[in-house]
């Protein structure tokens, strides 16, 4: 009796080890992956990939903290659909774990996205909930930084008179948030530039100044000084060329340049715009044709980027369901053949206390006896049965997965598609608030379709076949500019051309229409 304690013991206490020195093994990996995301991200991203499938499971407990690292490479990276994406799962795990101040950060994220792209409510309800998860962790920073929210929210709409009173108002509770220097720096970030944007040089080079006297603040990193120091050195690069100061442009200009790994998406558009107009106004049509090409193939490599992202997302999130299905059958397996080992023994227990001496030799001869051993084995055969039953289950999934992969007709291929998701109810966490998901689109994507445009229209290009599937699809310039991070009108150049390589009329013919009756 000692002996089968003493296993049954030891056996759980392995368990629970083995478990402990897993999550010990993945949290290293986190803390590598802090200290290198900035200098070497892709060494960051290696050590977030080494830990094992399924996350949600080998990293509970802590998931918020691993989706926080993800919008941070993401971010990095300049990867605006996974930065989304990550900012999501990082606001729903720091929910569930009460980690207040990621879900803080990462709803001021949310904020920060859904108002560039769409400035209705839903930007604004990410901002409140921001203040309202900073209060609850009593983070005074981060609460800090929601009142900065409402001055840049009146920088992007050009109030910049009343963006700047906004800031000076609060301008040396900033100053005095000595532990991260960050939002000091912010604060004359927006000062500088929104000077600049009045016209008022003197005044922008004076809070300029004492953001470039924050560049030893240790408490500030140097990718996010970098990062707001070169946006501001373009806006006044920007402001000397509309002044036909072209000196002064290529001054600032070459100073940018020396900082071009900080640059975002709208710092590397604005930095090859000043440069094609700096030719221009010196006619040389040879380096603004240069700049023409580095834009728009820059752009085009952006618009590969989303994509991949995007497909990315897509099979990371089948992945993760599946490996979760499997581990959740593996789970519910061995709870339930625990529950009953467990009920086994404590009957045998109770029975052995109150009878130990009567039922001694009885329990020794049963122990012994043939039948007993058969049982048992008959008992573990259906056991296996049913473990063979559940997978033949997952296989079952499997092969209907590859079969509807297999479907060239887009309705019929679509329909399938959500009549398995609704038979094993699979839920997308990356569902926006207005119904409309980046999931569903990709779930609509149809190799066939890019195959046949390529062959019908083999003049267009592979942006441009792109922006052809998305009107395609249904979406309007705004929602295709939103979702590839690019500007509306960029979106519509690309249509503007699309038009003019297919000989349309525009009078005549709609390009949604003539789409839709061609590849239909």
């Amino acid at each position: 009796m000692k002996i089968v304690l003493s296993t049954l013991l030891l056996i759980f206490n392995l368990s629970i080890y083995a478990q402990n020195s897993n999550l010990d093994i993945c949290l290293k990996h986190i803390d590598s992956a802090y200290n290198t995301y900035e200098d070497q991200p892709e060494l960051a991203k290696a050590y977030l990939d080494s830990i094992p499938e399924p996350v949600e499971l080998n990293m509970k407990g802590h998931l918020a903290d691993y989706y926080r690292l993800k919008v941070l490479l993401s971010d990095k990276l300049n990867n605006g659909a996974e930065l989304f994406h990550n900012s999501l799962l990082a606001l729903k795990y720091a929910k569930d774990e009460n980690n207040f101040d990621i879900a803080g950060l990462s709803s001021i994220e949310l904020f920060y996205n859904t108002y560039l792209s769409k400035q209705d409510s839903t930007a604004f309800t990410y901002l409140k909930d921001a203040e309202s998860y900073y209060k609850k962790g009593n983070n005074i920073n981060g609460l800090a930084e929601v009142k900065q929210m409402y001055a840049y929210i009146e920088l992007h709409k050009k109030n910049y008179a009343k963006s700047n009173a906004l800031i000076l108002k609060h301008l040396s509770e900033y100053k005095s948030i000595k532990d991260d220097g960050y939002y000091y720096m912010y604060a004359l970030f927006m000062l500088s530039s929104n000077y600049i944007h009045q016209g008022d040089l003197k005044k922008s080079h004076t809070y300029f100044q004492r953001l470039n006297a924050l560049e030893k603040d240790s408490t500030i990193s140097k990718y996010l000084y970098d990062v707001h120091k070169v946006s501001i050195t373009l806006c006044i690069a920007e402001y000397h060329l509309d002044k036909i100061r072209l000196d002064s442009t290529m001054y600032y200009l070459k100073k940018a340049e020396a900082e071009r790994y900080a640059m975002n998406t709208s710092d590397i558009e604005l930095y090859f715009n000043i440069y094609k107009s700096y030719y221009e106004q010196i006619d040389d049509l040879v380096g603004k044709s240069n700049y023409i090409d580095s834009l728009a193939n820059f752009q085009d490599k952006l618009l590969e980027k989303n994509m991949t992202a995007s497909l990315n997302i897509n099979e990371s999130l089948i992945k993760s369901e599946n490996l979760l299905t499997n581990e959740s059958t593996k789970k519910i397996f061995n709870r339930n053949l625990a529950i009953i080992l467990s009920l086994v023994l404590l009957v045998f227990l109770v029975v052995v206390t109150i009878n130990y001496k009567k039922f001694k030799n009885s329990i020794e001869g049963y122990m012994s006896r043939e039948k007993n051993s058969q049982h048992l084995k008959s008992n573990n055969e259906k056991l296996k049965v049913k473990v063979v039953g559940l997978e033949q289950y997952i296989l079952k999934v499997k092969d209907e997965v590859k079969v509807i992969s297999t479907v060239s007709e887009p309705l019929e291929l679509r329909k399938n598609i959500k009549e398995l998701y609704k038979d094993i109810h699979l839920k997308s966490a990356t569902e926006l608030t207005n119904g409309e998901s980046h999931l569903d689109l990709i779930n609509d994507l149809n190799a066939e379709f890019f195959n046949e445009i390529k062959s019908v229209y083999p003049q267009l290009n592979d942006s441009e076949i792109i922006i052809c599937y998305y009107i395609f699809t249904g979406f309007k310039n705004k929602e295709i500019a939103s979702f590839l991070n690019v500007s509306i009108r960029s979106v519509e150049s690309t249509r503007y051309r699309i038009t003019k390589k297919l000989e349309l009329d525009s009078n005549l013919t709609n390009l949604a229409d003539h789409l839709q009756n061609t590849f239909n």
